[in-house]
């Protein structure tokens, strides 16, 4: 019967889980119950023996620690060979006694087979070092080979504990590390970074030409890709270097002891160059570069985890310079993105609470002087800054999807204005400029269609949607679409800031505009320079010849309205002529420039 002692012993062994302690314990209840000096645990590996755990041994036999030998020799060979527990009173005059052992002082030991799923993976010695027992009870035996079968399954679960951490933490496709590792090691970099007072550059690599790789040569040519960069990294970067995938085709460096910027700026060259590579055959070949952002610790002195954020802001600049490059992060640039991110979000709460509002700038006919039409003009009444103009918001604006709502918000009400005018007898055009963003998008005949629909007795013919010449030349044949399919609605289209882009004139009939708009810059030196009279002469001239109207824009004074009237401008507007204005004083002003009927001045 097993003393209670024991079963409590046992009880407990069977709630210990962290391996080291769960050994311990057992080679102390081994040791106890056969009276015995200590215990270790030889793990069998590759046809060899290999000590790993001590407990209770001299200190001159677990000098032995780790020592390796073949899986036929000792006691622990012939245990295995045979699959059962061999048991040696008298180890100096044993068959199987070795000699660095005997050295040691050992007496007597036990070897007791310690299984595994795929077979035996060590075994437990048990071992004296003083006169041992002649022989051991039946009962002691094979309580002995109990513990030795508890051993076994502890050290099968660790075996699948350390697979499953491996797994966790390690990039299946790659080998090298996965995020999951990132943090711990970043952390220990700084660190060390910090007590030896060196340089850790934090390196965030992105492919150029990836999705091209998946595209055109599928998804196993793609992994065969990841696999050769980080080869290929491992070729060029130090021993002290760390690589971590990240995701798809991002990976993190960790470049430790750096002395110097040149040292990391070779380090930097020798990868770009590395991965400069080309994939596939004849004319399905691929090109491949990297784009590398990078940030170093302690200068750049934050939270670990927020260096990454600051490695791929630098990335992102990276690939905006056309990649197969590194770039540095900057406080300055990535202050600027908090700050329009920040605008973003204003933006969208201003669209929801209506802080948007609409001025209106007269264009009067250059012969009479009349006001003909008004150019709708959106400012910002923000709840703390005031009446903001577009400079201050509208290039983040363009650069979100929040300008498509801006600009069909802009179009909707510019329409209904429009209605309201036209219901009071104020004969005028409206003019409405279209955002990159709403010409690069379906929905723009959509937006002005709904918004026409809900202005019924607005002609539609009153509408002029104002194109910027450098979007509308971006992609000629797409713009002349959409101002094609726009016309079929009624409405008609100018070609705002004419001249400042490339062959102008050549491209009026391709995009079918009704008018164009003289860019200011052409009109402020007028008055001053024959050159710039003969340019918009000759434009002007061009544009009728095409059966297009003209406005010039930048009137600041009569001198330049009076050149433009003899010139046969269609139209005019300036700050010479009147300011934008809210639509409450643009009504008085079309009221009173239509009773006084004078001519432009």
């Amino acid at each position: 019967m097993i003393p209670d002692s024991v079963l409590n012993r046992l009880q407990h062994l069977v709630r210990v889980y962290e391996f080291s302690t769960f050994f311990e314990e057992t080679a102390a209840l081994a040791a106890d119950l056969m009276e015995a000096d200590g215990a270790a645990f030889i793990v069998h590996e590759d046809h060899n023996l290999r000590y790993l755990f001590f407990h209770g041994l001299p200190t001159i036999y677990s000098d032995l620690s780790k020592h390796v030998f073949p899986d036929d020799r000792g006691i622990s060979g012939a245990a295995l060979r045979e699959d059962r527990a061999i048991y040696v009173p008298d180890y100096p005059h044993s068959p199987h006694a070795m000699p660095e052992y005997v050295a040691t002082g050992l007496q007597a030991s036990i070897i007791l087979p310690v299984h595994g799923p795929k077979g035996a993976s060590g075994v437990l010695a048990v071992s004296w070092f003083r006169p041992a027992p002649t022989e051991l009870a039946e009962s002691t035996l094979r309580l002995a080979q109990l513990l030795a079968d508890m051993l076994g399954a502890a050290w099968y679960r660790m075996g699948i504990e350390r697979h499953l951490e491996q797994i966790a933490t390690r990039d299946t496709l790659t080998g090298v590390p996965n995020r999951y590792q990132l943090e711990e090691r970043l952390n220990i970099a700084c660190a060390r970074a910090q007590r030896d007072q060196r340089t850790l550059a934090i390196v965030l690599l992105d492919i150029d030409g990836f999705k091209e790789v998946n595209d055109s040569l599928g998804h196993s040519a793609g992994d065969r890709l990841l696999r050769e960069i980080v080869t290929r990294l491992h070729d060029v970067l130090r021993a002290s270097d760390t690589i971590v995938r990240l995701a798809g085709d991002e990976f993190l460096l960790l470049l430790e002891k750096l002395h110097s910027p040149r040292d990391l700026e070779d380090i930097l060259q020798r990868i770009l160059l590395a991965l400069n590579i080309r994939m596939g055959v004849d004319d399905q070949q691929v090109g491949i570069t990297a784009s590398a952002g990078v940030t170093t610790y302690p200068h750049d002195n934050v939270d670990p985890v927020e260096l990454i954020h600051h490695a791929d802001q630098a990335v992102y600049r990276a690939k905006a310079a056309g990649g197969n490059c590194w770039t540095y992060y900057d406080h300055a640039d990535d202050d600027r993105r908090r700050s329009a991110q920040h605008l973003r979000g204003e933006l969208e709460r201003a669209l929801a609470k209506q802080e948007f509002v609409l001025y209106w700038q007269p264009i009067i006919d250059m012969q009479s002087g009349l006001c003909v039409a008004a150019e709708a003009l959106i400012r910002w009444q923000h709840p703390e800054r005031g009446l903001l103009l577009p400079a201050s918001f509208l290039d983040v604006a363009e650069n979100s999807t929040v300008m498509l709502r801006i600009g069909a918000w802009v179009i909707h009400n510019a329409c209904q204005h429009g209605e309201v005018w036209a219901k009071q007898g104020m004969v005028l055009d409206i003019q409405i400029n279209l955002a990159a963003r709403q010409v690069e998008n379906h929905r723009l005949c959509d937006d002005l269609r709904r918004a026409l629909a809900d202005c019924p007795t607005l002609s539609t013919e009153r509408i002029c949607l104002e194109l910027v010449e450098r979007i509308a030349l971006h992609d000629i044949a797409k713009t002349a679409r959409l101002i094609s399919d726009c016309q079929r609605l009624g409405v008609r289209f100018a070609l705002d800031d004419f001249g400042t882009g490339p062959a102008a004139l050549q491209y009026l009939l391709e995009l079918g505009c009704n008018q164009i708009k003289i860019d200011h810059s052409f009109v402020i030196p007028m008055a001053g320079s024959q050159r710039h009279q003969q340019m918009i002469q000759a434009m002007i001239q061009m544009a009728h010849a095409l059966g297009v109207t003209v406005t010039a824009e930048g009137i600041e004074n009569m001198e330049s309205a009076d050149l433009l009237r003899q010139m046969q401008a269609d139209r005019g507007q300036g700050y010479g002529i009147a300011r934008p204005m809210p639509a409450s004083d643009f009504a008085t002003y079309w009221l009173q420039n239509t009773a006084t009927e004078q001519p432009a001045s």
